[in-house]
C-alpha cells in the first residue's frame, strides 16, 4: 500500500496511462506477463521475487518510455 502522496502512486498511474494509449507497449508488457507467470518450477509453485524479477527489465524499459512521454525524462 502507498500513502496518497508516495510518488509510487504517480508512478503506477503513468505507467497505467502509458498502457491504455500505447498498444505495442501492452502487448510487450501483457507477453511478459504470461511467460512470466508460466515459467514457474512446474509444481505450480512461484515466488512473488522470482516472477517480478522476470518482468523488471521490460516494465523499467517502459517505464522510460512512459516517463519520456509524460516529461518526466528527457
Amino acid at each position: 500500500m502507498f500513502g496518497p502522496d508516495s510518488p509510487e502512486l504517480v508512478k503506477h498511474i503513468v505507467f497505467r496511462n502509458w498502457l491504455r494509449q500505447d498498444a505495442g507497449d501492452r502487448e510487450l508488457y501483457a507477453a511478459t506477463e504470461r511467460a512470466a507467470a508460466g515459467s514457474g518450477s512446474g509444481d505450480g509453485m512461484m515466488l512473488m521475487e522470482d516472477y517480478n524479477a522476470r518482468k523488471q527489465a521490460v516494465i523499467r524499459e517502459i517505464y522510460g518510455r512512459a516517463f519520456r512521454a509524460a516529461g518526466f525524462l528527457d
